[in-house]
């Protein structure tokens, strides 16, 4: 049987035919700046963003830091001033001005440059700057400090009404994690009291909840 002869459609395509050119996105990309470049989620910038093999959440990173610093405080104060005879309450007044001083400027400093997500003020009990929030952070740690040696007195006698002869003496590392701990929890009552309070106005205004 002969074969039939070659159509039109038979013929050779020409290389171009084969890819579908997209000069329409070429052109975006070329003329592409700051003014013009659609906006990108921080969820989508995440997955382009390289990860190390320790990928530390934000909350812990923060609450290692704050911790740092109060053992910081009790290692240069209370260790290095204690021979002075200082009285305790004066001693605690001085670290928690101290402790509230560094949550005040090195730390909430620190979490402004470095949170991912927009909103860092879940990181801190008083985010905004100035002298305001400033003394507040002071008084802030003085309430942190009294807190921290009122669960070194709990564990104390909870040690004593079991029994045990020793007390749990205090070290940069516990007084740091203890005083972090106080503060994770104030800044969890701070999260629920917004949310409340949120709460209660959309019911007010009768708008709808946020998905």
């Amino acid at each position: 049987m002969a074969k039939k002869g070659k159509t039109a459609h038979d013929a050779p395509k020409a290389t171009a035919e084969y890819y579908e050119l997209k000069t329409g996105a070429v052109d975006d990309l070329v003329n592409a700046n700051v003014t013009n470049a659609p906006e990108v989620s921080e969820k989508v910038l995440k997955k382009y963003r390289r990860k190390s093999l320790f990928n530390v959440p934000d909350g812990l990173k923060y609450y290692l830091l704050k911790a740092w610093f109060a053992g910081v405080v009790c290692w240069f104060f209370l260790i290095g001033l204690g021979t002075y005879g200082i009285d305790a309450l004066d001693m605690m007044l001085i670290m928690g001005l101290v402790t509230g001083l560094m949550w005040d400027l090195p730390v909430n400093i620190f979490i402004r440059l470095k949170a991912e997500q927009k909103d860092f003020s879940r990181y801190m009990m008083f985010p905004k700057t100035g002298v305001i929030a400033g003394v507040l952070n002071v008084l802030y740690g003085v309430v942190l400090v009294f807190l921290t040696a009122q669960t070194y007195t709990a564990i104390d006698m909870m040690l004593k009404t079991a029994g045990s002869p020793t007390i749990l003496s205090v070290g940069p590392i516990l007084f740091g994690m203890f005083t972090g701990t106080w503060d994770w929890i104030f800044l969890q009552l701070k999260k629920l009291g917004t949310q409340i309070l949120a709460d209660a106005e959309r019911k007010a205004g009768g708008r709808p909840a946020r998905k």
